[in-house]
């Protein structure tokens, strides 16, 4: 009999338990419903920065990249916008926008790739040269072809000559070409700037016959005194910026050198004392379960 009373208890406190769980559901539902309660999922916060941190590094090896994330991406953009004379932001400002994410996109320095399109069209989109390179990042057809297969899309003849002048495909189209550069030719800047002019094949050809000078090349010049020209904003705010964690000493490896100077003097100071007594971190704990015998 007990048993039975105990079973129909915990049949009555199941079937309250329910109700009460469907009555919570249905008013939470009517509560979304009604807009009172945003429901579901926390949507994924855009992030509000430029990352560089897979970048192995800038062109500048001095230039701290991965440092871009202290900035939102307005301030870089300033940052940046702001280091060109009024003519060049009006051309170029169009184009900011998809030209650092793209960069971030292909983790490649954004400063190496404005101050290419800088000495290429000078941020005329319309631009061709007379080897019929259009564009930004004035690209030939020919170029552009292969650079497709490459990343895997297959585009129309007619659909290349189209992408040449639309912005977004021709910038992407240049910095794949600039990350394919600086892998082939071991991520050295400045052999992938030149290769960026001359053409792969014609630079390795130099390179054999020790016919160039890499460190004088006209063009590699000239994106050098674009690149000094557009990061001087940048590099100049970071060094107005102390790193949150890193300028502490224990971060930068001094913790210890300043641990073992306090402890020379004060073995100094009190010759006879053990060592296992002195406070090290190494003898923290030790010393701390002497102290709870006490």
């Amino acid at each position: 009999m007990k048993l039975l009373k105990g079973a129909v208890i915990l049949a009555l406190i199941g079937v309250v338990w329910s109700t009460s769980s469907i009555i919570k559901t249905h008013r939470l539902n009517q509560l979304v419903l009604e807009g009172k309660i945003p429901y579901g999922p926390v949507p994924d916060a855009a992030r509000d920065y430029y990352s560089y941190d897979g970048l192995h590094s800038a062109f500048d090896s001095k230039l701290n990249l991965k440092r871009s994330d202290e900035f939102t991406k307005k301030e870089f953009e300033d940052l940046l916008l702001n280091s060109l004379d009024s003519d060049a932001q009006i051309n170029f400002k169009k184009y900011l926008s998809s030209t650092l994410t793209l960069s971030e996109d292909y983790q490649i320095d954004p400063f190496w790739i404005v101050s290419i399109m800088m000495v290429e069209s000078g941020f005329n989109l319309s631009a061709q040269s007379n080897k019929n390179a259009r564009g930004l990042m004035q690209i030939r057809p020919d170029t552009a072809e292969h650079l497709y297969s490459l990343m895997g899309k297959k585009i129309s003849d007619e659909q290349i000559h189209l992408n040449l002048h639309k912005p977004d495909e021709n910038i992407e189209m240049g910095i794949f070409y600039l990350k394919k550069l600086l892998q082939n030719f071991r991520l050295n800047y400045h052999l992938a700037t030149i290769a960026y002019n001359v053409g792969p094949n014609k630079l390795k050809e130099l390179l054999d016959y020790e016919d160039i000078d890499t460190v004088n090349f006209s063009y590699l010049l000239k994106v050098q005194e674009k690149y000094k020209y557009l990061t001087k904003n940048f590099s100049n705010e970071l060094k107005k910026r102390s790193r949150p964690y890193e300028s502490t000493y224990v971060i930068r490896g001094q913790g210890r050198s300043l641990e073992e100077h306090l402890l020379k003097l004060y073995t100094r100071a009190t010759p006879n004392l053990e060592a296992d007594f002195l406070l090290t971190s190494e003898n923290l704990d030790k010393n701390l379960s002497y102290s709870k015998a006490f």
